[in-house]
């Protein structure tokens, strides 16, 4: 029988296949809500359609070493808001372009966050326990599989990229060195390293968003600029976008922080009171001022993408409400 199939745009998406390719549920997608009349159907249908292509681009679990790609599965399916693949397939698909070659260039963030995470927890950074209400990585399985996990869910999301046959050569050059340069010892890992030394509580608050552009925001301003990329955005668009990009890292990692205050275990899916010895932006001011701060960060975003053009699709201004909707709370 032949397996049953989406359409986005011109495309097809396979929806179903055996579980060793797929995450954890199965079957048919309902139809696709109308994006201008329901816009939560709408971002938790694209959600769907990302989880499906993850169970695909990643090895079988039962395929050799089985170790290791259960690993690799059981990290990256767990269950997530999807926000930074999410990104790059809204605002691909709000400048007009719907390819299943979106989805898979959203899912390159999502198997490079997944590997930050096994990095972020191991006990030589971190030390945390909990992951997404699930034991970590190093504690599900050893420290030895955690490291090699995260260097193949890194090293696959830049196999992704080069199979992007959709896009021009030109298109996977282009976001092959921007995913390393986000990723890098000018972004992600900058970012980590200069957290681990982070606990002059005298610093300034500008030191710590310097920071945590480079910590959290990098992968947001990849994800971000991947999809206008892949939509072949002017430069003069783009720019707006990387002042909307910016601003949403430091919204999310600040709002991160004080989750990581406020919130249980449970709550926050992970392990919790983190920071108590680290420099933040929390260290230095306080809940209410933070607080404000975010809404000032996501202020700034939305002029951002206002400026790009792309306001109009209201499913991007609604992810965002989604993403921060505990500051509502």
């Amino acid at each position: 029988m032949k397996k049953p199939e989406l359409r986005v745009g011109d495309k097809k998406i396979p929806v179903r296949g055996n579980k060793a390719e797929q995450p954890d549920t199965d079957g048919e997608l309902s139809a696709r809500p109308d994006p201008t009349s329901d816009l939560a159907g709408s971002i938790s249908y694209t959600q769907a359609v990302i989880d499906r292509r993850l169970g695909l681009l990643l090895p079988a679990e039962n395929a050799p070493p089985a170790r290791l790609h259960q690993a690799m599965r059981r990290t990256t399916l767990a269950p997530g808001k999807r926000f930074r693949p999410l990104l790059t397939v809204l605002i691909a698909e709000a400048a007009g372009m719907e390819e299943i070659a979106v989805y898979d260039l959203g899912c390159t963030s999502e198997l490079v966050h997944a590997a930050s995470l096994i990095l972020d927890d191991l006990p030589c950074m971190d030390d945390a326990v909990t992951r997404r209400n699930a034991p970590c990585a190093h504690i599900f399985y050893d420290e030895s599989t955690a490291i090699l996990t995260a260097t193949a869910l890194l090293n696959r999301a830049f196999g992704v990229l080069a199979g992007l046959g959709a896009l021009s050569a030109e298109q996977r050059i282009n976001l092959t060195g921007l995913l390393s340069n986000c990723v890098g010892s000018n972004g992600l890992i900058a970012g980590q390293m200069m957290d681990l030394a982070n606990t002059n509580k005298g610093t300034s608050i500008e030191n710590v968003e310097r920071l945590n552009a480079l910590k959290t925001g990098a992968l947001i301003d990849y994800a971000v600029e991947a999809g206008s990329i892949a939509c072949e955005l002017p430069e003069d668009r783009c720019v707006h976008l990387r002042h909307f990009s910016h601003n949403i890292g430091l919204a999310f990692q600040l709002m991160d922080d004080i989750k990581d205050r406020v919130l249980s275990v449970k709550e926050a899916e992970k392990d919790v009171n983190q920071d108590i010895n680290k420099a933040t932006i929390l260290s230095i001011t306080n809940d209410d001022k933070a607080k404000a701060m975010v809404e000032d960060y996501i202020a700034q975003a939305r002029d951002g993408l206002d400026g790009a053009g792309l306001m109009r699709d209201g499913r991007i201004g609604a992810l965002l409400d989604l993403q921060f909707s505990f500051l509502k709370a």
